[in-house]
């Protein structure tokens, strides 16, 4: 694999960072950092190289297809349409990001040279089936050089295998899955853009038995291999503690309502409740425990911490105290007016008034996912597909404008996030708790 130079700590062009309120199915165990680090992940080929010059920038040689001395192609597959057509803001606004940059005249890669981001966005209506058919068109027919922003654990998992026999990035997916970790070995050129579940589950321990010790805890949980490996996962955590699971109920995706699970929880009058529903399903079990009067500190998955769409519509109070991982700052807090990261985002977003809703989180995590795309683009030192993933991951605490943590990362972890903060919800906003949580 090429050696990266390092990576600048701080991005030229402001940009952000946002939170993904994703209701994906997800598919393996919760697994920490450590399961891989004894077995190294497989090195990408390299078709190409770059040459120094003694007093110049490298000059790019035998380039990989999308990738030219004028433009650099990115393949995007997303839901445009369908129950999920929401999401489809994180393409479109990753679109929207580099046509602003290819405006102002292009990307400046290492060699110098400025270049023509394109970025193609196809619609795959949440469909796993049709994200495969979509990536192998982008890939075969389109000539892309890398994939990004694409959406889901289903959509990760279907295209992995052609992925690593194509050799092609594909970068930031809209997931945290542990699935990703466990593939890594054969596939590690997919990059999960959510932390890692298991690392969420690690982190939210972690505070759970410095702040509330001596606590029980009821858990709520899909009744599938991901729920079960969040069950797994925090007894694990707990084991020798002061907290004990003393309540568990699992619910079906198919299920009309999760009240019936929740008033079981509820009546075993746990100190905590651990509510890994998702979407509806969590707007819905906040409701049932505020009707029921259940006095339980609640901590939310990330995936449901969405104050606008899940926690909000729950009603006044129901999710006041609700802990959570932060790994972006609140883009619906105004308070944050005047933080130079926030204002960026509120600019860029202003100058689309039409395309771009400066307090939608998808839009924001598109946003965010250019940003990154950008950083490894710039930092690559050749122009073949193994420079761009050699780059993407060798950050080294860049600081993104709304993370609250500085973003590291190793070819050997394939996640943004190696590092969490927790906050809690105060009924209208987050607030950061202190302490910072890193991946074991």
């Amino acid at each position: 694999m090429p050696t990266p130079t390092p990576t600048p700590s701080r991005l030229t062009r402001p940009g952000t960072v946002a939170g993904l309120a994703l209701g994906a199915l997800v598919l393996a165990g919760c697994a920490g950092r450590d399961a891989i680090e004894e077995t190294p992940a497989a090195e990408p080929e390299t078709t190409g190289s770059a040459t120094a010059e003694a007093s110049g920038p490298p000059v790019f040689e035998a380039c990989d297809p999308g990738f030219t001395d004028t433009e650099v192609l990115i393949g995007n597959s997303i839901p445009l349409s369908g129950p999920a057509a929401a999401y489809g803001a994180i393409g479109q606004t990753l679109q929207i990001y580099f046509d602003d940059i290819n405006a102002a005249g292009g990307l400046e890669f290492a060699d110098g040279i400025k270049r023509t981001v394109t970025v193609n966005v196809v619609d795959d209506g949440y469909d796993p089936a049709k994200t495969a058919a979509n990536v192998r068109t982008l890939v075969e027919q389109d000539q892309v050089f890398a994939l990004a922003g694409v959406l889901g654990t289903g959509a990760a998992i279907s295209v992995a295998p052609y992925i690593e026999e194509a050799g092609v990035p594909n970068l930031y997916v809209g997931t945290g899955t542990d699935a990703i970790l466990a593939l890594h070995e054969t596939d590690p050129w997919t990059i999960g853009f959510m932390p890692q579940y298991g690392f969420e589950v690690q982190a939210l321990a972690e505070y759970l038995i410095e702040n509330h010790p001596d606590s029980t805890a009821a858990i709520l949980y899909q009744n599938d291999d991901f729920g079960e490996s969040v069950v797994a996962g925090f007894e694990a955590a707990f084991e020798g503690t002061g907290i004990e699971i003393v309540a568990s109920e699992p619910y079906e995706l198919a299920s009309a309502s999760v009240d019936s699970q929740v008033t079981s929880l509820a009546s075993s009058d746990a100190d905590i409740f651990l509510n890994w529903a998702v979407g509806a399903f969590a707007t819905q079990s906040l409701k049932k425990k505020l009707e029921l009067g259940w006095d339980a500190t609640t901590v939310i998955n990330a995936p449901a911490a969405d104050a606008t769409f899940f926690l909000k519509p729950a009603g006044e109070g129901a999710a006041d105290g609700t802990v959570s991982v932060s790994y972006t700052k609140d883009i619906t807090d105004p308070s944050l007016a005047g933080d130079a990261g926030f204002d960026a985002w509120t600019t860029f977003a202003a100058a689309h008034p039409d395309e771009v809703n400066a307090a939608f989180a998808p839009a924001a995590a598109g946003y965010q996912t250019a940003q990154l795309l950008e950083l490894a683009l710039q930092g690559m030192q050749g122009c073949t597909r193994a420079d761009l993933l050699a780059s993407a991951t060798s950050f080294d605490a860049v600081e993104l404008d709304l993370a609250p943590v500085p973003i590291t990362t190793t070819p050997d972890y394939p996640y943004v996030f190696t590092e969490l903060k927790v906050q809690v919800f105060n009924g209208e906003t987050w607030d950061v708790a202190e302490g910072t949580y890193t991946v074991n």
